[in-house]
């Protein structure tokens, strides 16, 4: 995950390590998270179990393992409006505002084997 903002260096870094085959975060984005995993006060709030139907939870496990929406509806033999659907709901019921924070519920509720 890269920021729209990032300078020329940060670009060539992560063109580079895509092209490796790894992942690459911004810094900003690393930080962010981690600064949202170690907010007790909100971990609390989002530790309660939510109630997930099957379909959600293959759509949520394929988002954690970052796979694209296109990706995850030929998957699912489902269309991207249908994996869009999915996600609107899985924000919705987690609570959170982003992928970031669904693989952050994800981590913090021990979903998947990562």
């Amino acid at each position: 995950y890269i920021l729209k903002n990032l300078g020329k260096k940060e670009l060539l870094s992560a063109l580079s390590a895509v092209v490796e085959g790894k992942h690459y975060y911004s810094p900003e984005i690393t930080l962010a998270v981690i600064k949202e995993l170690t907010n007790p006060r909100k971990a609390k709030e989002q530790d309660a179990k939510i109630e997930l139907t099957a379909r959600e939870m293959e759509v949520l496990e394929l988002i954690v393992r970052e796979h694209s929406n296109q990706e995850i509806a030929d998957k699912l033999s489902i269309s991207v409006r249908t994996v869009d659907a999915h996600r609107r709901n899985l924000l919705e019921k987690t609570r959170v505002r982003n992928t970031a924070g669904l693989v952050k519920y994800s981590i913090n509720n021990k979903l998947f084997e990562l």
